[in-house]
C-alpha cells in the first residue's frame, strides 16, 4: 500500500515537473534583448514600427534623488557594460537612469548617474 502510493506521487511529481518545463520552455525564446526578435524600424513587415520623435529630456536630479522622491525601480538591464540602465516610475512619470559605477582604471572615483524624463 505505501509503495504504490510513492509511486502515484513519484508520477504526480514527474507530470508537474515535465508540464512546468513544457511551459516554461518558451519563455526562454523571449528572455532574449528586444534586439533579437522585434522588428526594427524601416524593415519591411507589416510589424515593423516607424521611428517616432520621443521626449527624452535630462533631468538635473540624481538617481538617489529620485528614489528618496518615492520613485520605484520597475526595470534593469546591462547598458554596454558602461553600467546599469534602470527603468523608474513616480509622480505619474517614467524615467530612464544610467547608473555608472566607481571604475578603478578611469578618474571616475565615486557612482553617478544620468536621468532622463520620458514624460
Amino acid at each position: 500500500m505505501v509503495a504504490l502510493e510513492g509511486k502515484s506521487l513519484m508520477r504526480k511529481a514527474s507530470f508537474i515537473l515535465a508540464t512546468a518545463l513544457g511551459l516554461l520552455g518558451p519563455v526562454g525564446c523571449f528572455a532574449q534583448s528586444s534586439g533579437d526578435w522585434l522588428p526594427q524600424s524601416g524593415v519591411k513587415s507589416p510589424y515593423s514600427p516607424l521611428a517616432v520623435p520621443t521626449m527624452l529630456k535630462p533631468l538635473p536630479m540624481s538617481l538617489t534623488e529620485l528614489l528618496n522622491k518615492g520613485f520605484k525601480v520597475i526595470s534593469t538591464t546591462d547598458y554596454s557594460g558602461q553600467g546599469v540602465l534602470l527603468t523608474i516610475e513616480g509622480r505619474k512619470q517614467t524615467v530612464l537612469c544610467v547608473l555608472t559605477a566607481p571604475n578603478p582604471q578611469t578618474d571616475q572615483n565615486v557612482p553617478t548617474s544620468r536621468c532622463w524624463a520620458l514624460n
